[in-house]
C-alpha cells in the first residue's frame, strides 16, 4: 500500500519508524533515501544486521537468514562477515542475540503474543489445520472454504478475546493504554480484525504478514519486498551508496538531524501514542524540515477518524487502505504540505504552581461559595451576570490559576489545537479569558509573528486585573488588552474589534458560565470572519462515544452526567450538552473538531467529568 501511495523514486527522502526494517527496506528498493529512527535500541540492531546481510551476503543466504530464522547459518557468518561492519552498540547486542534469539518471527513481545495466539490458541481451537495447509500449499480457494466451515468457531473466538482477554492480550503486545482508548468504544476490535484477515485477505499468496506467525517463517512466493529474489541486486546497491541512516533515539531528534529535505514522512501508528502535545510539536519540527513542494506526511491509526486536533489542521486525506496486510488500524491519512492551510509552531509551559496550602484554600473557597456568597454580593455594585462573576473570582483571582491548572484540563489541549494563520496578522478574542493565562502557551516571539491585535474579554474586574498585570509582564501591551464588558450586549461592538474581522475567538472554561448561550453565540458570530473559528474548551454533559455503551452502562453514564450537572450548578458552571453545541447553527457555525476525555477534580478523585475541545468555523 505504502509504494501505491508514495510512488518513491531516488529523488525521495523518507523518513520512519525503523521497526524491525521491513518498511525501510522496502522504500529503499526504490532507491529512496531513508531515515529509520527508533527509540528501541533492539529494532535499531535488527534493521542494522538485516543491512549488512544484504550488503555482504548473497540472496539464498540472506533469505534463509531472515526467512526462515537459520540462526545456524546466521552464527556461521556472523563473526567474520557481518559483525566487522555493525555499529558498536549492534555489535553488542548481536554478539548474545545470535546465541540467545531462535526465531525471529517469534521474538519480542509482539512476536511472543503472535506465538501463544497462532501456534497454541488456535491448534487448541481445533484449528491446528490452518498451519497444516499453508505448509502444505493449499489453494486460497479450498483454504476459504475450511476457513468458511470454521466461521461460527473463528468468530466465537473473536467474541471471546473481545470481551475477556482484549486489555491483557492490548498489555502483553506493547500496545500502550493511550493509543488502545482509540477504539475501546467498538465492542467488536478483534473480531473486525479477524473478519479481514480469515475472510477477506489471501493467506495464501498475499498475507504474509499472517500467514508467516502461522508458519513461524516466510514462503518465497508470500513475503515482504525485501526478501524478494527480484529486489535483493536493486537493495544491495542503494544500501551500498549509502541511502539508509539508522537513527537510534526520539523521532525529534532524528529529524532535527536531518540535512537533506524529506518528502515523505511516514510515521507508522507511533501518533496513537502521544498527546497532541507531543504531535504538535513533531509536526513542527517536521514542517522546518520537509519539502514544503513534495512533502506527504503519512500516518495509520486505531481511531475511527483523525484522532488530534493538530492532525486535522494538516487537512489529510484518508488512504483507501483496503489492501492493508496487518489490518489492525481503523484509517490510513496522507496530508500534502503544499494543501496545509496553518502554520505550526510549538506551545510552552509556565509554572503556575503556588503549593499545595494555596490550591486547598482556593479549593476550599469554591465548594463553599454557594454559603458565603451573600456576604460579598452585598458589597459589589455591579449588578447581574456581573455580580455572580465578581463574587465567585473576587477572593479566588491570586490563587485562580494555581488551583484551576489541574482543574481545567482541556485547556492545554484548546491552545494546542489553536489554528494560526501563516500569513499573521491575526485578530484574536478570548472570552470569558480572565487572567490571559491562554497567551502563555505561546512564547512571546510567536506572538509577535502571528498577531495584530489580541483581546482578553471579561466580566470580573479582578481577573481582569491579574490579565494587565500579565499583559505588561509579557511587554505585549501594544498587541494585548483587556476589556472588562459583558459579550452578550449589544454594546459589546463598541468596544471589540468590528463585526466580520476576527480570525479566532476562544473560550476556556467560560460559556458553560454564561447564562444567555445563545446570546454570546450570536455576538461571536457576528464578531467572525469568514472561515474564521469559535475554539472552547468546557465541562461537557457526555463523552463522545456515550451512546456506544451497552444499554445498563448508558442508564449508569446518564445517573453520573446528572449528578456532575448538579454539582457544578452549585457553582454556576453548566456542563454543555448537544442543545448548546447546536446553537452555533443558527449562525452559520459549523462544527470541525470535537474531542472529549475525562479529567479529575483536585482533591476529589471520584468526581471526572467529561472536559473537551469544540470548535466551529464560520461559513
Amino acid at each position: 500500500m505504502d509504494q501505491r501511495v508514495f510512488n518513491l523514486d531516488e529523488s525521495d527522502h523518507v523518513i520512519t519508524i525503523a521497526s524491525a526494517g521491513c518498511n525501510a527496506l522496502d522504500y529503499i528498493i526504490e532507491g529512496a533515501m531513508v531515515t529509520a529512527v527508533d527509540f528501541n535500541s533492539c529494532q535499531i540492531a535488527l534493521t542494522e544486521l538485516k543491512k549488512v546481510a544484504i550488503m555482504e551476503l548473497d540472496f539464498d543466504s540472506f533469505f534463509e537468514i531472515f526467512s526462515k530464522s537459520n540462526m545456524k547459518l546466521l552464527r556461521e557468518v556472523y563473526k567474520t562477515r557481518l559483525r566487522p561492519l555493525l555499529s558498536a552498540p549492534s555489535a553488542e547486542f548481536w554478539d548474545d542475540g545470535v546465541n540467545s534469539i531462535k526465531s525471529f518471527m517469534y521474538s519480542g513481545t509482539s512476536g511472543n503474543m503472535s506465538y501463544i495466539l497462532c501456534r497454541i490458541l488456535f491448534p487448541l481451537c481445533g484449528m491446528g489445520f490452518l498451519r497444516r495447509e499453508l505448509e502444505r500449499g493449499t489453494s486460497q480457494e479450498e483454504l476459504s472454504k475450511m476457513l468458511a466451515n470454521w466461521g461460527y468457531t473463528i468468530r466465537g473466538l473473536a467474541w471471546v478475546m473481545d470481551n475477556i482477554f482484549l486489555r491483557a492480550a492490548c498489555c502483553f503486545a506493547g500496545v500502550p493504554e493511550r493509543q488502545m482508548a482509540l477504539g475501546l468504544h467498538r465492542p467488536n476490535n478483534l473480531a473486525m480484525v479477524i473478519e479481514r484477515v480469515f475472510f477477506q485477505t489471501d493467506l495464501v499468496n498475499d498475507n504474509y504478514f499472517y500467514s508467516g506467525y502461522f508458519l513461524g517463517y516466510y514462503k518465497p512466493d508470500n513475503c515482504p519486498r525485501y526478501l524478494k529474489r527480484e529486489n535483493f541486486d536493486k537493495m544491495k546497491k542503494h544500501l551500498k551508496n549509502g541511502k539508509l541512516k539508522l537513527v537510534h533515539g526520539t523521532m525529534l531528534s532524528a529529524i532535527d538531524s536531518s540535512t537533506v529535505p524529506i518528502t515523505v514522512a511516514s510515521l507508522l501508528d507511533h501518533m496513537d501514542w502521544m498527546t497532541d502535545r507531543m504531535i504538535n510539536e513533531e509536526i513542527t519540527h517536521l514542517m522546518r524540515k520537509m519539502d514544503h513542494v513534495k512533502g506527504r506526511i503519512f500516518w495509520r491509526t486505531f481511531a475511527d477518524e483523525v484522532h488530534a486536533a493538530p492532525l486535522s489542521w494538516l487537512e489529510p486525506d484518508r488512504v483507501d487502505d483496503r489492501d492493508d496486510r496487518v489490518g489492525m488500524y481503523w484509517t490510513t491519512w496522507i496530508a500534502h504540505l503544499k494543501d496545509v492551510p496553518v502554520a505550526y509552531e510549538e506551545r510552552v509551559d509556565t509554572n503556575q504552581k503556588k503549593g499545595l496550602l494555596t490550591n486547598f484554600v482556593t479549593g476550599f473557597k469554591m465548594v463553599t461559595f454557594p454559603f458565603w456568597k451573600p456576604l460579598v454580593a452585598n458589597s459589589l455594585k455591579v449588578t447581574g451576570h456581573a455580580k455572580d462573576m465578581e463574587s465567585f473570582y473576587k477572593y479566588q483571582k491570586e490563587g485562580y490559576d494555581a488551583f484551576r491548572e489541574g482543574l481545567l484540563h482541556a485547556r492545554p489541549a484548546l491552545m494546542e489545537s489553536f489554528p494560526l494563520k501563516k500569513e499573521g496578522k491575526m485578530v484574536w478574542i478570548d472570552i470569558g479569558g480572565g487572567t490571559a493565562r491562554n497567551l502563555e502557551f505561546f512564547p512571546v516571539d510567536v506572538i509577535r509573528k502571528y498577531f495584530k491585535t489580541i483581546i482578553i474579554c471579561d466580566i470580573s474586574a479582578s481577573l481582569l486585573e491579574i490579565a494587565q498585570r500579565r499583559i505588561t509582564l509579557m511587554g505585549i501591551d501594544d498587541i494585548a488588552k483587556v476589556v472588562e464588558h459583558d459579550v452578550t450586549a449589544e454594546s459589546v461592538f463598541s468596544v471589540l474589534p468590528a463585526a466580520g474581522t476576527v480570525d479566532v475567538i476562544t473560550m476556556s472554561y467560560s460559556f458553560s458560565m454564561i447564562p444567555d448561550q445563545a446570546g454570546v453565540i450570536r455576538n461571536e458570530a457576528r464578531l467572525l470572519k469568514k472561515g474564521g473559528y469559535l475554539a472552547m474548551a468546557d465541562f461537557f454533559l457526555e463523552g463522545n462515544f456515550d451512546s456506544c455503551l451497552s444499554p445498563l452502562f448508558r442508564q449508569l453514564r446518564a445517573a453520573e452526567s446528572q449528578f456532575h450537572k448538579n454539582w457544578f450548578a452549585m457553582d454556576h458552571v453548566h456542563l454543555l450538552g448537544d442543545k448548546q453545541l447546536e446553537m452555533g447553527a443558527a449562525s452559520d457555525l459549523e462544527p470541525v473538531w470535537d474531542n472529549r476525555f475525562r479529567g479529575a477534580v483536585p482533591f476529589l478523585p471520584f468526581l471526572q467529568p467529561y472536559h473537551g475541545v469544540y470548535i466551529m468555523k464560520k461559513k
